[in-house]
């Protein structure tokens, strides 16, 4: 017997869910909507402008991100691939191939990523950065032309809208900049998000698995659509992880894959002075997630132990509650909650790593601005809390030593999501979501 809609909640649309049809709107873009719609993506524009000036110099003395991926892949194409995760390996290679410093930049992704760079380093690292660079900047074109109907709303203020909030959100800017792979797992999580629009969870899986690279982010993702019983976009996501995990240890075998243990240690708990922090980049006050909010709030009262179990504790709440009242909602907007609650969970997440928030960003701005000016509630917070999140990375630029602030901004998003999923529930208002439950 078919079920009705009331009998499947998860149907229902929220202020997230793109609409199946899209109807002419007659809703005209209140003044200062369109305002803001100028005048953000101009500051952006101008940090932006000013900020490649001091990315080139960086790129002279091979102080971009690039370098370790750029000699990761050298490593692997030319024989040294056991040795991809001994510090003082990754050392000599980026030395000897980039420019010589006294610290590497350590190479802390899955081994299998390093293949897709090994083509690159067959240029010179200059040469090879720009590379990148171009194809970046092509990836970001493809995920928003992926994302489609999902910016059709955002192009009714300004035709340009959408295209140009991704390509200036400050975050993206310091991935093209740095030589960075986030743009990859941008694309990786808008391809699921897609995917799942379209009730294809398997595929939605295994393209959410390609971006183990950063597993650290992926990982809470797909914990949630586990706790949610999405079987076969598990599924998926286990069959992709399996073959990258495969290939990963072909790559480096056994005693590479204990170096990895090892370095991954250094990177996390053994992170116990101003010195490895500055050593390893990665030091937890530039942290725009729960691990940079608690250490920056209680480092200098607290005991590392203690700090941990705040992390670990508040992970937990947030992983909870995005299990229970995610649960309500359609699969395309669960994927947009998991992306929120991964940025604030994630243990090791830099301002670059926001680039991936252009998801939600754009999907929940999109599908709520039209509340605007005198629409419901809770919409206009979402609206809201989504025009924050897009301007909170501009604490990078002001006071970058309190930059774990702007995981405030993807905690209210989060809250005006969640809050809006049992109000949207037990009064729809939107019509039904177009993925299968």
């Amino acid at each position: 017997m078919t079920q009705s809609v009331e009998q499947k909640p998860e149907l229902r649309n929220t202020a997230l869910t793109p609409q199946p049809a899209v109807p002419k709107v007659s809703w005209q873009a209140p003044y200062y909507v369109r305002a803001l719609g100028l005048g953000i993506p101009a500051i952006f524009l101008g940090f932006q402008i000013s900020g490649w000036f001091f990315a080139i110099a960086a790129l002279q003395q091979g102080r971009v991100d690039f370098r370790q991926l750029y000699a990761a892949g050298y490593m692997v194409r030319s024989g040294s691939a056991p040795q991809l995760y001994d510090y003082a390996a990754q050392l000599a290679a980026q030395n000897q191939h980039v420019v010589a410093r006294t610290a590497a930049l350590p190479f802390d992704h899955l081994s299998y990523e390093s293949l897709f760079f090994a083509p690159f380093s067959l240029l010179s690292f200059r040469t090879a950065y720009a590379a990148f660079l171009v194809f970046n900047l092509g990836v970001l074109a493809l995920s928003r032309r992926i994302l489609g109907r999902q910016a059709l709303t955002l192009d009714g203020v300004y035709p340009w809208l959408s295209t140009v909030m991704v390509f200036v959100f400050l975050p993206t800017a310091v991935a093209l900049m740095q030589g960075q792979d986030s743009i990859l797992l941008l694309l990786c999580l808008v391809g699921s998000f897609c995917a799942l629009e379209n009730g294809r969870e398997f595929l939605a899986g295994t393209l959410l698995s390609l971006g183990l690279f950063k597993f650290q982010v992926v990982l809470p993702i797909a914990l949630l659509f586990v706790l949610w019983k999405r079987w076969r976009l598990s599924a998926g996501f286990a069959a992709g992880g399996a073959a990258v995990l495969g290939i990963s240890w072909v790559l480096i075998g056994t005693a590479g894959a204990k170096s990895y243990v090892r370095l991954l240690m250094s990177l996390s708990v053994g992170l116990s002075s101003t010195h490895d922090q500055s050593r390893l980049g990665t030091p937890p006050a530039f942290m725009p997630n729960l691990r940079g909010l608690i250490f920056g709030l209680f480092n200098n009262t607290l005991s590392s132990t203690w700090i941990h179990i705040l992390i670990l504790g508040l992970s937990a709440v947030v992983l909870f509650a995005c299990w229970r009242i995610g649960s309500r909602t359609s699969l395309s907007n669960r994927l947009l909650i998991a992306v929120l609650a991964s940025s604030l969970i994630s243990y090791h997440f830099l301002i670059h790593d926001m680039t991936i928030l252009l998801l939600p960003i754009l999907v929940s701005l999109n599908n709520s601005i039209t509340a605007l000016p005198s629409g419901d509630l809770p919409r206009q917070r979402i609206a809201r809390f989504a025009t924050v999140l897009f301007s909170a990375p501009l604490l990078f630029c002001f006071v970058p030593g309190h930059f774990n602030l702007a995981s405030l901004s993807v905690c209210a998003l989060l809250y005006a999501v969640l809050r809006w999923a049992p109000s949207a529930d037990a009064e729809p208002s939107w019509p039904l979501a177009t993925s299968g439950a």
